[in-house]
């Protein structure tokens, strides 16, 4: 199933009706969790360049969607690295990817990266989730925004009231 995920509507990265945040729109693709941004320096660290907590963050988003999309599980960070190597410049674009790799005992393996449009990574962040506990899953899906994604990705989300 690809197309676009929902939004968080209170994330500070994807809320589309939040003007402090990102915006970010999500996708699904054959396995691969993606996302097309632009930032502008109102997030520099150095100047011009992206802020490493707004780089973490994102990475973090793009991982939770690949571990939803890949097992229906609702994770949590629990552990994440991650490698800078480049600067990731503000109002540069770049596609930030994530998938889901395995699942050991109760850890769920997950990478994320930015890239630019040739495929060079600039960070990559390699994590380790768990599945949530102890949150009612119907008031957390009752904040997705749905307006954007088809029917199909809709109740793939609302499927996962019924996994739990």
């Amino acid at each position: 199933m690809n197309g676009r995920l929902p939004a968080y509507k209170k994330s500070f990265f994807l809320s589309p009706e939040r003007e402090d945040g990102l915006k970010l729109q999500i996708f699904h693709d054959n396995g691969i969790v993606y996302s097309d941004i632009f930032i502008d320096n109102r997030f520099e660290g150095y100047a011009e360049v992206l802020h490493g907590g707004m780089i973490f963050g994102i990475l973090d988003v793009i991982v939770w969607y690949a571990i939803v999309m890949k097992t229906k599980i609702v994770g949590m960070t629990r552990k994440a690295e991650c490698e800078f190597f480049k600067p990731i410049m503000c109002s540069t674009p770049y596609r930030v990817k994530g998938e889901m790799l395995r699942i050991e005992d109760r850890d769920i393996i997950s990478t994320a990266w930015f890239e630019d449009a040739s495929g060079e990574i600039y960070a990559r962040m390699n994590a380790v989730f768990r599945e949530g506990k102890g949150f009612a899953m119907d008031a957390f899906i009752d904040r997705f925004d749905f307006s954007s994604t088809t029917p199909a990705i809709k109740e793939y989300f609302l499927s996962l009231l019924a996994a739990k």
